[in-house]
């Protein structure tokens, strides 16, 4: 069984690159296949096409000694084709633009812009010049079967398991950086996901991902279970190098909602009980009359940092992060504080401390529906922390970002 999925995802890694050249063009041609046939039912019905066009400015200083200036023009085009009642595929390409002083100061900046870089290629630099970086990568096509009991996907995809807002360590195969808030789709991965569904509370998914090394895969089975008011999953995989066995749960105490996830982590390879990890989160969310939301979470990485002299921001943003490593240190805690002012107007605080680093981050925003459309936000990024036995504030970054949506 095994070696045939193998074969399946080998095949597909190999297609794939080939044709990626050809990729852009296609979705280009059923753009203008919906213009044009605008009227026709059939596109209308089965062919839906969107996208995104946003621009974000980002300041970051300590001080106001220095200022490092940068932008982004980030466009985002997806298309989805209902083929029939069973088949649906679908494809969605991200292009950013990069330009101002970071790029300049960080020889090979390209490197560093995919914290989920995949083993098969879809992405390419248009232009890669030390001032300039245009780069343009496909993160999500696949294939689509569904029926009453069955759902398969092929294809590089979001295979979601986790359940809570800022630390999921159930979400095995595409884990995400809270810290990077302006990819809202987040990561994806190149994997054969199939779906059973028992009842309409109950189902068994399994999915194995691709990697150029076999044994540097994910390959994992979740069984999902409705009882007593709660939502559960169970799951065992072989994550990386390591064997994994983790629950999760959702549910409400009253009027407040509660969310937990556990993972523990063992090496194939096992020396010794110590080199085994345990990572677990609970969230407590709860919505008040005044129309004020929280969400407060506590996570433990007993793999992580017991002891630290100094508070680095490196070590959470743009960071590739794992379901065994979500925080570089054992306990943090995560609180959240959102309200809508107006339908148009919202506002939100985002607060996480990482108790061994003696560092706190700081997450303010502002958005504002200018139409249906239109969107705006301000978002700041503060980061505070002990150095040379003093605790300062050490980075800042404030964004601007508008976005046209289509």
């Amino acid at each position: 069984m095994d070696r045939g999925i193998k074969h399946i995802l080998e095949f597909f890694a190999k297609c794939l690159p080939s044709i990626r050249s050809g990729l852009i063009g296609i979705l280009l041609f059923f753009a203008s296949i919906i213009q044009a046939q605008e009227g026709q039912n059939w596109t209308k019905e089965n062919i839906e096409f969107s996208g995104y066009l946003k621009y974000l400015n980002t300041s970051t200083f300590q001080d106001f000694d220095a200022i490092l200036n940068d932008n982004l023009l980030h466009n985002r085009l997806k298309l989805k084709v209902y083929l029939d009642d069973h088949f649906t595929t679908a494809i969605e390409i991200r292009n950013r633009i990069f330009w101002g002083n970071t790029i300049q100061l960080t020889p090979g900046y390209a490197t560093f812009i995919d914290s989920d870089n995949q083993d098969i290629d879809l992405s390419i630099n248009i232009i890669d010049r030390p001032a300039l970086l245009f780069h343009s990568k496909i993160d999500r096509i696949y294939i689509d079967y569904h029926s009453d009991k069955w759902q398969l996907t092929l294809g590089r995809q979001r295979i979601n398991w986790g359940k809570n807002l800022a630390w999921n360590p159930n979400d095995l195969f595409n884990t995400y950086n809270f810290f990077d808030f302006d990819y809202e789709e987040r990561p994806g991965a190149d994997a054969l996901r199939v779906q059973y569904f028992i009842s309409g509370n109950s189902s068994i998914e399994t999915a194995i991902n691709y990697t150029n090394e076999w044994a540097d895969n994910t390959i994992a089975i979740k069984y999902n279970f409705h009882y007593f008011n709660y939502d559960f999953q169970v799951l065992a995989a072989k994550y990386l190098k390591d064997y994994t066995f983790g629950i999760g749960w959702e549910g409400a105490i009253k009027n407040m909602g509660i969310k937990g996830e556990f993972s523990y982590f063992f090496p194939q390879e096992r020396t010794n009980v110590t080199d085994d990890v345990l990572v677990g989160t609970v969230s407590l969310d709860y919505y008040f009359k005044n129309g004020i939301s929280v969400n407060a979470a506590a996570l433990f990485n007993s793999g992580g940092i017991k002891n630290s002299n100094s508070f680095d921001p490196s070590q959470f943003n743009n960071v590739a992060l794992s379901a065994k490593n979500i925080m570089p240190n054992r306990w943090s805690y995560f609180l959240q504080a959102s309200k809508s002012l107006t339908p148009a107007i919202g506002t939100s605080l985002s607060t996480i401390y990482a108790y061994e680093l003696k560092g706190i981050y700081m997450m303010p925003q502002f958005s504002y529906s200018i139409s249906q459309n239109w969107d705006f936000d301000t978002i700041a990024q503060l980061f505070y922390g002990k150095q040379d036995e003093s605790f300062s504030n050490i980075q800042n970054s404030v964004y601007l970002r508008f976005r046209w949506s289509f």
